[in-house]
């Protein structure tokens, strides 16, 4: 598994040679030998890095095509796929996925005319499905393609986005909101040069010919604002007075003091309930997030609750009085066993379990139940 001579990588188009790459300072130090000495996350994570740096350098991975016509009883059966005819590389490591795929077309090794023995039938039918949302390593791939930002600004990028909420996270997936639809509508109207994947890019070959002294930053900026100057005065003008509603921020909640129906908004401290009539009706109140679950203890309303780090957990709208809490969410569904509410496991096989001692039943999560 040794290559002849060592590899050499060419560094993206992207990279900035500033930010050092994660490698092991002793590759001869393997993770079996540190292992009692480090925590369970310290050795995950010193042995991920440990692995693909150490692989990088390993032959590559040879893997052959294959295509087989299998006959029984009167039908043929046709398979295709790949068999591996040099592990190279992945027999040390192999990188994980955040999307789950479907199962792998990797075949045996069959050769002509040798016997086969049927072990299940199955029938499947497939339907065209959407394409997945963008994870947060998918986005910064996707990213990299079309070479907007740089590695020192994609955590930055992601983090505005999701503090925003333009996107909201439901497992590893990056979910639109409609205040994230709705700005993106508004900025392909009012900014069309600007919300453009060329343009944005072409701004990042600008910056970096300055870095490299082969342009004057006082042009480059001339450049841009020249045109970004007008436009802005154009969408300042059209946008004068405009308010925009969102669907979701109304809220079936009445104001007592002038009965108009109350909406959510957000400010820095976080999400609170306010009349739409303001500054004539000033009254505020509390946000509450309702998941539409009852307590399994009390019957109260199981509403989700932040820690001061912002980890979501869920708790009942009685407390004092009731101490329910939970990591996971509770739901509607019942335990077929013993009765019991049960709980979403969120992670890249996402569950319905039994929380109850000695019940141990879980339920894979399908599309219909989420």
């Amino acid at each position: 598994h040794l290559p002849p001579k060592p590899r050499f990588f060419k560094s993206r188009n992207n990279a900035q040679d500033g930010h050092e790459a994660i490698r092991p300072s002793m590759p001869s130090l393997t993770p079996e030998q540190v292992k009692n000495s480090l925590t369970s996350d310290q050795y995950k994570l010193y042995k991920l890095i440990w692995s693909r740096f150490t692989a990088s350098q390993m032959t590559e991975c040879i893997q052959k095509t294959t295509q087989a016509e299998i006959q029984a009883n009167g039908y043929t059966f046709k398979a295709s796929g790949y068999y591996v005819d040099f592990p190279g590389f992945t027999k040390l490591y192999i990188e994980g996925k955040d999307e789950a795929e479907e199962k792998s077309s990797q075949l045996p090794e069959l050769k002509k005319d040798m016997p086969v023995r049927c072990k299940e039938l199955q029938k499947n039918q497939h339907f065209t499905q959407p394409p997945a949302r963008y994870t947060e390593a998918s986005l910064i791939k996707t990213l990299e393609e079309y070479g907007i930002g740089r590695p020192s600004t994609y955590a930055a990028t992601i983090t505005t986005i999701t503090s925003r909420e333009y996107v909201k996270r439901e497992a590893k997936s990056l979910v639109p909101t409609e205040l994230g639809e709705v700005i993106t509508q508004l900025m392909k109207k009012r900014f069309p040069n600007i919300v453009n994947v060329k343009f944005t890019a072409q701004m990042e070959e600008n910056l970096d010919e300055v870095e490299n002294g082969k342009e004057e930053w006082q042009e480059v900026l001339e450049d841009f604002y020249g045109d970004f100057e007008k436009t802005l005065k154009e969408a300042k003008t059209a946008m004068e007075g405009v308010k925009l509603k969102l669907k979701e921020d109304e809220t079936d909640i009445i104001c007592e003091k002038c009965g108009r129906r109350m909406v959510v908004k957000t400010s820095r401290y976080g999400k609170f309930i306010a009349c739409p009539g303001y500054p004539e009706c000033k009254n505020i109140k509390k946000y509450v997030g309702k998941t539409g679950v009852k307590c399994p203890k009390c019957g109260g309303d199981v509403i989700v609750k932040h820690t001061k780090n912002k980890r979501v957990f869920y708790g009942c709208s009685n407390y004092p009085e009731c101490d329910f809490v939970s990591w996971n969410e509770p739901t509607n569904e019942r335990c077929p066993n013993c009765g019991e509410v049960l709980y979403k496991k969120k992670g890249k096989k996402p569950a319905l379990y039994c929380a109850k001692e000695g019940c141990g039943y879980t339920k894979t999560i399908t599309t219909e139940d989420k």
